[in-house]
């Protein structure tokens, strides 16, 4: 049967497990299997404890201890009488030969800290004489060297008392939190020894652990009331806190996400902490058999696609290698493809009822069915690539509309904003109609099987090629209508129906913009050798989006815009048949800013932002009214606002209003507070004969006599880029 060098007590198991004294019923010795019994002794912290009457602790050593016995055999003694409860509180060394022969050797770092001493060790045997730890030869010991019973030396450590910080108990047997009765420990991770010891200033023991429930714990507030009455601190203690001071962790460690705030988490990888504990377990059983770190292994790849940054600088956040992290991006982007987007992105996710109840109130009382089929909203959008060597490549990648290298990902989206599918990517020379076709010309395609006749596709006008499938396949398709040859402006009825397809048709603009504005690795440059996952990662992205980005839901004035744009849509131009036949377009008139003072435009009535919006049925006509008038304002502005001094009193067929006026304004442009005040509008514009909203040169003009002109401050947008461009004017 082996003894243990450290307690003498005789180990009942392989793993060491020592019969001990009732008051050491909870400690182990740090031996780990029979065969290392002989080299494991106490720790000097052990004695360190004990020279200053606190409790003792049980730690492992090295083989170095051999050593440190023959340099002090006391230390065996010691460990014999804490089995017998009769240690005493003097560290004393017994100077022997042997003893002597080994000082003359510097200890070695980890010898040094076994021992724990403060610098230099001190002998009975030549009282005036100590031996530095770290040289061969000894030199003479202080004046004021403590002397002990018999001539015997006693090592003194070194402490101070700092009343601003506290320490905890250097025990494991508790949770170091006062009162805290959890049974399960584990060690203090550093990122919380740093946080304590800036934030509140308490020092966490080297020996200390900490419960499962309190290592979670993100707010510490609560320890402002905890009393730790310890604040003895030894010089050893005060290089740790120095040490722990100056710990350099990883910028980012979504190890730890409950010590990592929503805005931090939000900022790298466009997800909440709590949207990212949901993405990681969705996919945690397959992350766990790859990676060490799963949850960092995936904050990698969402920092990849939500900055663009290159490899090196997101590896340096995380202090690995540039390799490493290319290989965590590689195996998280084909465990998500696999795991993950299946469930939030295809056909195979979602059913047809299911898209027909996210049909929004708009689009389904103006295209939908009595049956609610599903409506959908085909786009394409585009990224952009380098130029490359491959002849073929660049010819199919080179687009003479963007005059860039670039290509395109076709995505159905609902009208609330959900992803149903992504195809692609397809050359920049193919155009909307030609995907759309090569989407829907095979029978066995998987969109001919899950749509159906009588399903609404809402489309652009470049999908003009593929009606005449879509069509025969029994969908009813809406798109905005072209001038045709011969043709300056749009007719009523053309342009109403135009109008009717752009107020369900900017859901799809708003995801393409998602994906630009949340993984600016679509915004930027894409790069050739990683075209290869081009399209998977814009569908995991995809994924996401509908995972955890919101839908679209109905304006509160939904039902208002829906009912006006109903009862309009059929509704003739007046104005605009009287203006043409009379040619009062042409006529010559005199024209004044529209800021000018003119006292016949105080008939004009004053309008709310919401009859603004009622009046245009949305917001886009405002925001380009806005854009109008501060190029109207600047003194080299592009647009010119003007409204005619000849206002007169009219009578127009069909129009019945009692003493209608006519109010006359231009733009020179780029290519009472109801809205029954205003009672026709026309202008020669191509979409100027509409009846169902507007064109945005004569909102402009309402936009400023009914609200704006009544403000005291009107800011154009984005004035500050006035003055960044060089005047060439002379």
């Amino acid at each position: 049967m082996l003894l243990c060098k450290s307690c003498s007590f005789r180990p009942f198991s392989h793993v060491g497990v020592h019969r001990r004294p009732k008051v050491f019923q909870r400690r182990r010795c740090s031996g780990r299997t029979s065969t290392e019994m002989t080299d494991v002794v106490y720790a000097s912290e052990c004695f360190q404890q004990l020279l200053s009457h606190s409790k003792t602790r049980w730690l492992s050593l090295f083989p170095a201890i051999e050593r440190i016995l023959k340099l002090f055999p006391a230390l065996k003694d010691i460990g014999m009488n804490l089995s017998t409860g009769r240690a005493s509180t003097t560290l004393r060394s017994v100077h022997t030969p042997e003893g002597l022969k080994e000082a003359k050797k510097p200890l070695t770092v980890t010898e040094r800290r076994i021992l724990q001493l403060p610098g230099t060790v001190s002998y009975v045997g030549n009282p005036e004489v100590q031996i530095p730890l770290n040289a061969a030869e000894p030199l003479p010991a202080p004046a004021n060297q403590a002397v002990g019973d018999a001539g015997n030396v006693a090592i003194q450590v070194q402490t101070i008392e700092l009343h601003n910080y506290c320490r905890t108990p250097n025990t494991p047997v508790h949770c170091f939190v006062p009162e805290c009765g959890n049974r399960e420990r584990q060690r203090v991770p550093i990122y919380i020894k740093k946080k304590l010891l800036i934030e509140k200033k308490v020092y966490i023991t080297r020996g200390a652990r900490v419960c499962a429930f309190h290592a979670a714990t993100y707010d510490w507030d609560f320890l402002n009331t905890s009393d730790f009455t310890s604040h003895i601190f030894t010089n050893i203690d005060i290089e740790k806190m120095i040490k722990i001071s100056q710990n350099n962790e990883n910028i980012i460690d979504f190890e730890n996400t409950t010590h990592v705030s929503d805005e931090v988490c939000r900022y790298w990888t466009g997800l909440t902490v709590i949207n990212f504990l949901a993405l990681f377990h969705s996919v945690e059983i397959y992350l766990n058999t790859m990676f060490k770190k799963p949850k960092n292994a995936l904050g990698v790849f969402l920092i990849k696609l939500r900055t663009g940054d290159s490899f090196a600088r997101i590896a340096s956040a995380f202090t690995i290698s540039q390799s490493m992290a290319q290989k965590y991006v590689w195996k998280v982007r084909n465990c998500l493809q696999e795991h993950y987007v299946p469930f939030h992105l295809g056909l195979q996710h979602i059913t047809r009822e299911e898209i027909s109840n996210r049909n929004l109130l708009i689009p389904q009382g103006i295209f939908g069915t009595a049956e609610r089929n599903p409506i959908m909203i085909c786009d394409g959008s585009y990224i952009y690539m380098q130029k490359s060597s491959n002849y073929y490549f660049q010819k199919k990648s080179y687009s003479l509309h963007k005059f860039r290298n670039l290509v395109k990902p076709m995505m159905f989206v609902t009208t609330d904003g959900y992803i149903v599918d992504v195809f692609g990517p397809y050359a920049a020379t193919d155009s909307d109609a030609d995907i759309m076709n090569s989407l829907f010309r095979n029978e066995t395609s998987e969109l001919r099987q899950f749509y159906q006749r009588n399903d609404i596709f809402i489309l652009d006008r470049g999908f003009g090629d593929a009606l005449e499938l879509l069509l025969s396949l029994g969908y009813a398709i809406h798109k905005p209508l072209s001038l045709s040859v011969g043709q300056n402006q749009l007719s009523t009825r053309q342009a109403n129906e135009s109008r009717l397809v752009t107020m369900c048709r900017w859901v799809v603009e708003i995801v393409n913009g998602r994906f630009k504005r949340d993984f600016k690795i679509f915004r930027h440059q894409y790069f050739n050798r990683m075209s290869k996952n081009l399209i998977v990662d814009f569908k995991i992205a995809a994924a996401i989006l509908n995972n955890f980005h919101p839908v679209i839901y109905d304006r509160i004035d939904a039902q208002l815009i829906l009912n006006r744009a109903l009862e309009r849509r059929f509704m003739p131009n007046y104005l605009a048949d009287f203006v043409i036949e009379r040619q009062m377009n042409r006529r010559r008139a005199p024209f004044v800013n529209v800021d000018s003072q003119i006292p016949a435009l105080d008939v004009f009535p004053m309008m709310q932002t919401s009859d603004l919006i009622l009046f245009c049925l949305g917001t886009y006509q405002l925001k380009q009214a806005r854009s109008y008038y501060g190029e109207h304002i600047r003194a080299n502005g592009t647009f010119i606002v003007e409204v005619s001094t000849d206002i007169n009193v009219i009578q127009i067929p069909n129009i019945s209003t009692v003493d209608p006026i006519l109010i006359r304004g231009r733009i020179k442009s780029r290519h009472h507070s109801r809205t029954e005040s205003i009672c026709a509008y026309y202008c020669s514009c191509i979409i100027g004969k509409r009846t169902i909203g507007c064109c945005a040169h004569v909102d402009t003009i309402v936009w400023y006599l009914g609200w704006a002109r009544f403000q005291d401050n009107i800011i154009p947008p984005a004035s500050f880029l006035d003055t960044i461009l060089v005047s060439n004017d002379f």
